[in-house]
């Protein structure tokens, strides 16, 4: 079996309804975590604002 590639971070967000904070936080996340070896995903809770599709274009590679 191959080893999976290490991450430093793993950081899981956790959002509701709250599309314009969950973008102001996605783009705090990548300046704070340049340079880091992260993987970050967000949990959507059946959002009704648009946040699933601002993470669908502006966040391409958030989980």
């Amino acid at each position: 079996m191959l080893p999976l590639p290490a991450v430093q971070l793993s950081i899981v967000i956790v959002n509701y309804n709250v599309r314009y904070f969950l973008e102001q936080c996605l783009l705090s996340v990548e300046r704070a975590t340049e340079g880091m070896d992260t993987e970050t995903w967000v949990v959507d809770n059946n959002s009704a604002d648009g946040s699933v599709e601002l993470v669908r274009r502006r966040f391409p590679g958030c989980g």
